[in-house]
């Protein structure tokens, strides 16, 4: 009987130690994306219970911009500095770690652009460009971060703002997360299959963009294809009107006491 011997390079231990390598692009790359895709995702749940109506809303925060932006005295600047302080405090600790994500950068690049004015005898503009953009900046993100992406796109409907607008929107908002999640899945396929050390790490990355790009294209035609086998023409439609709640019309109040104040301190304070 003939005898199968297991040949000697099978039985032979592997000494192979792979080269240690960095990977501090793909961790970074990784991190953000994820940073990303949590906003996308944790934006669509956020609670819609005792709300008042997203379109009220979006007309308050434009009208306090607006307001601010326009207000000649300091004093309702002040005002507004106050409220837009205490909106900030009562909210919950992930709306205000986000908020300062975005205030903290605006304040200093407001600060670095108007510090030589300041230095040259005019530190009121410093104070007060830097003050109205704390209010901006603050509502606009908080607004963001309180309001899911479908009720925002509601709510421009309600102001007849151009269906393509919208139509841009929304597919811009979808898209930026389902290209993400593909990015995400490449840079983990390439940071499990990387073994010693990848002096190319370039190459990598401009096949992960090539293929994203790719991946883009196609989504762009499935999404053509299956609005053409739907019969969607590009018109938003809303099925429901929302009626006004106790919550609305306590909002809708304060937007008036806004616009008293505002006019208050505009023509009786000088």
């Amino acid at each position: 009987m003939q005898s199968n011997n297991i040949p000697d390079w099978l039985t032979g231990k592997d000494d192979y130690i792979p080269e240690s390598d960095k990977s501090k692009f793909i961790d970074k790359s990784t991190k953000q994306i994820l940073s990303a895709l949590s906003r996308f995702r944790k934006n669509g749940y956020i609670a819609k219970a005792k709300r008042c109506n997203t379109a009220l809303r979006l007309f308050g925060v434009l009208l306090a911009v607006v307001l601010t932006a326009l207000a000649k005295n300091f004093y309702f600047v002040f005002f507004m500095l106050a409220v837009t302080t205490v909106l900030l405090a009562v909210s919950d600790s992930h709306t205000i770690k986000n908020v300062l994500k975005v205030l903290v950068p605006a304040e200093i690049i407001s600060v670095l652009i108007l510090l030589p004015g300041a230095l040259m005898g005019n530190p009121h503009s410093l104070m007060s460009i830097t003050s109205r953009v704390f209010v901006s900046v603050s509502l606009v993100m908080r607004f963001n971060l309180t309001t899911p992406f479908n009720q925002i796109t509601s709510a421009l409907k309600s102001y007849r703002v151009p269906d393509i607008i919208i139509f841009v929107f929304d597919l811009t908002i979808q898209y930026i997360s389902i290209l993400s999640q593909i990015c995400f899945e490449m840079l983990t396929a390439l940071k499990v299959r990387s073994i010693g050390k990848n002096p190319e790490k370039s190459k990598a990355v401009s096949g992960i963009l090539g293929t994203t790009f790719i991946k883009a294209k196609e989504c762009a035609q499935t999404t053509q294809q299956a609005m053409e086998c739907r019969g969607f023409d590009g018109t938003f439609t809303k099925n429901k009107k929302s009626k006004f709640s106790k919550y609305d019309l306590t909002y809708l109040a304060a937007l008036i006491i806004l616009i008293g104040v505002f006019i208050y301190f505009q023509a009786v304070i000088q």
